[in-house]
């Protein structure tokens, strides 16, 4: 009797067990396509990001930005027009909104950029999605590694992954940013 007690428990267990993979196995299974598919999405972005920088496509790269970035672009456009070191130049370039100021970075930016790599620009936007490293913070945000460093985060925004350059560009703007105020509002970002 004991015997039969003991099979019966041990295969209620195991269809127990069982039953229960099949019901989490989906789910696993549905979480690891959810991020296959969430991480294609992140790449194809990342791409469209660095196609839009280095063709110098504003209005691309301020539809693949997050919002935080584009408040960022804005507080320092603020910045320069308040800065009489670079009134006169923001002058001459004709510079008189932040998208034009978002060209005139991007432009300059680009050029570095494709001369340290010469390569057209949709082939070395293709090799940095292609070789940056992914690491999901959660379902909506992922750490985007290239080289050595976080280059930038990926935030699923109204189920489209933007890019988010916040992080990686506040060191470098704010050791030029005087403004006591703008200062501030950047770091609160």
């Amino acid at each position: 009797m004991r015997r039969i007690a003991f099979a019966t428990a041990v295969l209620v267990a195991g269809w127990s067990v069982f039953a229960f993979a099949l019901r989490a196995g989906p789910a696993a299974f549905q979480s690891k396509a959810s991020r296959d598919q969430s991480e294609q999405a992140i790449r194809a972005s990342i791409f469209e990001t660095m196609k839009a920088f280095l063709t110098v496509d504003v209005k691309a790269l301020k539809q693949r930005s997050t919002k935080r970035t584009l408040d960022l672009v804005r507080l320092v456009y603020e910045a320069a027009r308040g800065d009489p070191r670079l009134q006169e130049e923001l002058r001459s370039a004709r510079i008189t909104n932040a998208d034009e100021f978002l060209r005139f970075f991007m432009q300059g930016m680009a050029n570095q950029y494709l001369q340290a790599s010469p390569m057209p620009p949709e082939q070395a936007a293709r090799r940095v999605a292609h070789d940056a490293v992914l690491s999901f913070a959660s379902d909506s945000e992922a750490r985007i590694i290239v080289g050595d460093s976080e280059f930038a985060r990926a935030k699923l925004v109204a189920r489209e992954w933007k890019i988010d350059l916040t992080d990686s560009l506040k060191k470098a703007v704010l050791n030029e940013v005087k403004n006591p105020e703008i200062r501030a509002r950047i770091k609160s970002l």
